[in-house]
């Protein structure tokens, strides 16, 4: 069953403009600050903070319409060429040159919104940090991940993207320009998400993973590195983990009683494909040496 945060979503999914989002993000706000009760607040919180997260994407929608006009119209110019319609070149032609002087005139503009939601996002993140706890923290960034969730279904669904409407002669055509829009669209709005991570959200998905993978054999590379820069590791079965201290351990399977403790904040990255030390794989056959007896061998042998 819907709940009053779903319609409250919904509602900020269907401004269709920046400026119509960001007078939306104003009346929740409004009613967040004056709102007494903890749960209505966090409700209205994440309202504010997805609103915040579309308004990106809004604004990257207005940013792409140019580029999504200008290629529409190249294709017609291409398809018109294909057929050696003169007529249908000439107005292809018409249309391909102002679409190009409207992308040229709109990107300052568009441009500029972009880094306008951007930055209402990174403020807003920078000003929650200071006064939020942990558990505020996760939910913030919990909301720009469902938002970040919804986007992502927008674009299927409503093919907001630019369809394929006309056949190619180039079969990787669509391919190439479907990848330049959305990642135009998804790129500020990863930006935007990205806002609201910090080491409070940081910890809770390292613990996450960490519980996750329990009992497991983990490689794992560390930020600290040797005196040559090279990065440190540490590999065995995933043991324990200590929440307090923000460390877990490795127990290794060659060396008995070996366990290796690593700090959550050294952690460069986690290998969990790994079933034990040592290759992933059988070694490539030897390569064949002299062995100075007449004869040449492997090189494992001798």
């Amino acid at each position: 069953m819907p709940t009053d945060l779903d319609a409250l979503l919904s509602s900020i999914r269907d401004c269709k403009t920046y400026e119509a989002l960001t007078s939306r993000r104003a009346i929740i706000k409004e009613n967040k600050d004056a709102a007494t009760a903890v749960d209505v607040v966090r409700a209205l919180r994440d309202a504010e903070v997805y609103a915040l997260v579309w308004g990106v994407f809004t604004a990257a929608l207005e940013q792409g319409a140019p580029i999504v006009a200008h290629d529409r119209a190249r294709d017609e110019l291409y398809i018109a060429m294909d057929k050696q319609d003169d007529s249908a070149i000439e107005g292809a032609s018409i249309i391909y040159e102002a679409s190009f002087i409207a992308l040229n005139k709109a990107h300052e503009e568009a441009s500029k919104l972009v880094d306008d939601a951007i930055k209402a996002v990174t403020d807003d993140a920078a000003k929650a940090a200071p006064g939020v706890d942990g558990i505020d923290a996760i939910a913030d960034a919990a909301a720009a991940d469902m938002c970040s969730a919804a986007i992502n279904r927008h674009l299927v669904q409503q093919d907001v993207i630019y369809p394929s409407e006309q056949p190619s002669a180039d079969p990787f055509r669509d391919y190439y320009d479907k990848q330049r829009q959305i990642r135009n669209i998804t790129s500020p709005v990863e930006e935007a998400c990205q806002a609201y991570v910090n080491e409070h959200v940081i910890r809770a998905r390292v613990v996450a993973e960490l519980k996750q993978s329990l009992n497991r054999y983990l490689l794992v590379w560390r930020k600290t590195t040797t005196g040559g820069g090279n990065p440190l590791a540490e590999q065995g079965i995933l043991e324990r983990i200590d929440e307090k201290n923000e460390t877990f351990v490795l127990k290794s399977t060659v060396y008995r009683d070996q366990r290796s403790t690593v700090s959550f904040s050294d952690i460069g990255g986690i290998n969990t494909s790994r079933t034990g030390s040592g290759a992933q794989s059988a070694a490539a056959a030897p390569g064949w040496r002299s062995v100075g007896i007449g004869k040449w061998v492997r090189s494992d042998q001798y």
